[in-house]
């Protein structure tokens, strides 16, 4: 639908409102008008649609990203700065740069899978850090549950847009009548949804119990909770772990799957940061760490280009208005109208929105207010649950290690066919919630014969587990 929602901006404007069997939506398609509303008014925009599918009947009532703005919320986003805070940053960081090193390995021993090596990548990455749990495979059972749950999830569109969030009066239809099928289908993915909740959850406390469980976000907040805790403590608790896993592993994942496609389409580029990279890191035996970054200002600009190139929520998560509003000329309606920020629209907005073209953050560097593509696709206001600071430099980062390793450590290229010829690949994308890139051919190579096999990383290693 963002597509849909760029050309009602073309033919309504930055502010679009629709009206849909008496629910109102209201699309915001400027940086202008969502900072002034979701930012700067965010006392009156922080409330989530109801989201009678995703809640009622699918599961998602205890997730951070759609409980309901107020005190359970606000503890939600307290239990999260709990484990991503300033002192936790250093250790953070280890577990990252570690799976950095697992993810190298796999790109070297086996390229041709290297979607799944990004996946596992994400998800380890988060795994650790929420459940204390190693994953090394995709086909890890924990992987897999939120896999599923994700999967089944985005497949029923677009959050607070079903048929049943427009009439929540059919939530009451049976299973059987016209219009009640939509109850089979969230069965299913409810059970999905409970099972990646629960699972790796009752793994911890059976852990805690057997005095072998590593320190994670579960175990710190199951601690912090001591022996008087609460049913809605448990499922606080699970309702956090669950989303910081959920979100972080899909977004990540559609990131770097966007980063190698642009560079195979623009070998230039790859060429330049890779430049950039060996005057800055030098010694390819080194791997470049977080403290390498503000260095390294081209590739500073090649991210923030494949966040506006593809961001991975295209719309972020709806909005929804707690009282009566005025903006500008616009009445926006008491308590009910459902607010998008149509992220894709802003990132679009610029000449040649079709080009990749990292040197356009060079040139407008000085330019007053100029939109950060690596802000904006974070969303907006107080409702940015996981990816608000500090959580979100947790992200970023994460995503700045896995690029800044493959720049240096690979050449990223087409593919080519049976006859040797170069296959272009089409720049296609995912629809849904997440605008994962389509399936592509490439070609992942070590930049140096010693990198093959993982020579170069042995000593990183050790180092990393001692």
């Amino acid at each position: 639908p963002e597509e849909t929602f760029q050309g009602w901006k073309r033919k309504y404007g930055d502010i679009v409102y629709a009206s849909t069997f008496g629910s109102s939506i209201i699309i915001l398609n400027t940086f202008w008008a969502a900072d002034q509303l979701l930012e700067r008014r965010s006392a009156l925009y922080s409330d989530r649609p109801r989201f009678v599918l995703l809640n009622e009947f699918m599961g998602w009532h205890n997730a951070s990203t759609h409980v309901p703005y107020g005190p359970r919320f606000r503890r939600h986003r307290r239990f999260i700065q709990q484990t991503f805070n300033k002192k936790a940053a250093w250790y953070l960081r280890g577990i990252q740069q570690e799976e950095v090193l697992t993810l190298l390995d796999g790109f070297m021993n086996t390229p041709e899978q290297y979607s799944q090596h990004i996946r596992r990548f994400a998800a380890a990455t988060i795994m650790r850090v929420t459940y204390g749990k190693n994953v090394t495979s995709v086909e890890d059972p924990f992987v897999q549950l939120a896999e599923r749950a994700g999967s089944l999830t985005v497949q029923s569109g677009t959050p607070g847009a079903s048929l049943v969030d427009l009439f929540p009066i059919i939530r009451y239809l049976p299973e059987w009548a016209p219009m009640g099928g939509f109850k089979r289908k969230a069965r299913a993915v409810k059970e999905a949804v409970d099972n990646m909740m629960n699972q790796p959850f009752q793994m911890v406390k059976d852990r805690i119990k057997s005095g072998v469980s590593p320190p994670c976000l579960v175990s710190r907040l199951l601690e912090s909770c001591g022996e008087f805790i609460t049913i809605q403590d448990v499922e606080d608790i699970k309702g956090v772990a669950g989303t910081l896993y959920a979100a972080a592993e899909d977004t990540t994942v559609c990131v770097l799957l966007s980063f190698i496609l642009a560079m195979v389409l623009h070998p230039h580029v790859l060429a330049q940061t890779q430049n950039e990279m060996d005057r800055v890191i030098g010694d390819i035996g080194r791997l470049p760490t977080i403290e390498d970054r503000k260095k390294l200002q081209y590739l500073e600009c090649v991210l923030k280009e494949v966040y506006r190139w593809n961001p991975p929520v295209p719309l972020g998560m709806p909005h929804r208005s707690m009282q009566d509003d005025v903006y500008e000329r616009y009445h926006i309606p008491t308590k009910g109208a459902t607010i998008y920020a149509n992220i894709y629209a802003m990132l679009q907005d610029c000449p040649n929105p079709r080009k990749f073209d990292p040197e356009c953050y060079q040139k407008s560097e000085n330019i007053p207010n100029s939109p950060d593509p690596a802000a904006a696709v974070f969303g907006f206001g107080r409702r940015q649950v996981i990816t608000d600071c500090p959580g979100k430099y947790f992200a970023d980062a994460g995503i700045w290690l896995a690029v800044v390793s493959l720049v240096t450590y690979t050449d990223i290229g087409k593919a080519r066919d049976a006859q040797g010829r170069e296959i272009i690949p089409e720049v296609e994308f995912e629809t849904g919630f997440v605008r994962h890139p389509k399936k592509f051919p490439c070609s992942i190579t070590p930049r140096s014969p010693e990198v093959f096999g993982g020579q170069l990383f042995g000593g990183e290693k050790e180092a990393g587990n001692t």
